[in-house]
């Protein structure tokens, strides 16, 4: 029997070799699917042969892998991720069609990603905590609520915290915090200082600290700001 004569029977009709590593195929059922040259080089490069339903399905699976790599690695491209926003991500993406197994494709890939290098919590951490304590008056706690909320574990991102901050720099951090709320001109008594730091995600202890140096500046003349010379002799 001819292969044209049965109607379920599918076959790859033909190759097309990109420079980035994949192939693309096109199916007799009109459809095209691009994987990886390796994984088609694997699978034993069936061409002009009638493909089982085991054999669909792995190049459809291939075919879906290769579209959560470029994704992943198109988003690892703008700035780190960690692995929990990835998989939110490629959850939401309307680009790839979510079969049954597209669950398991995606940890198989961010696995991938990982073994190579191109994704990484350590890594994701360290420079999200850099980014916000150049750039961010934001305390430890909130810091931490928000690596929690991208998938970082706690005991992870403390190490990092650990790591890079201490009291003064934290204290220094609530300053900087403080003067930011001055500047909008409301007034600022001890219980306000203490609620904004504390929405900041400072500690208690820092927090006591610094209404301590408040208390202490409440009779000196308005400057229009907060004297941080007087702040840090006072610490």
């Amino acid at each position: 029997m001819e292969l044209s004569d049965n109607q379920n029977t599918v076959i790859v009709e033909g190759v097309q070799y990109s420079n980035d590593g994949t192939v693309t195929l096109n199916l007799s059922n009109d459809k095209k699917l691009k994987l990886a040259l390796e994984k088609w080089s694997e699978l034993g490069q069936p061409i002009n042969k009638i493909l089982s339903d085991k054999e669909q399905k792995i190049l459809e699976q291939e075919a879906c892998c290769t579209l959560i790599r470029n994704k992943m690695l198109s988003f690892l491209a703008r700035r780190e991720h960690s692995a929990e926003e990835l998989r939110r991500k490629l959850k939401q993406s309307s680009s790839i069609l979510k079969t049954d197994d597209f669950p398991d494709l995606l940890e198989r890939c961010l696995q991938e990603m990982q073994e190579r290098g191109f994704q990484s919590d350590d890594r994701f951490t360290r420079q999200y905590v850099e980014s916000k304590l150049a750039n961010k008056s934001h305390g430890p706690s909130k810091i931490l609520a928000e690596l929690f909320n991208r998938g970082i574990p706690r005991e992870q991102a403390n190490l990092v915290l650990d790591e890079l901050g201490d009291r003064e720099l934290w204290l220094k951090k609530s300053i900087e915090c403080l003067e930011k709320i001055q500047k909008k001109g409301n007034p600022l008594s001890p219980h306000t200082v203490s609620q904004k730091l504390y929405q900041q995600g400072f500690t208690w202890e820092t927090i006591e600290k610094v209404v301590e140096i408040f208390h202490g500046m409440e009779n000196l003349p308005d400057e229009g700001g907060i004297n941080r010379n007087f702040l840090i002799r006072k610490n």
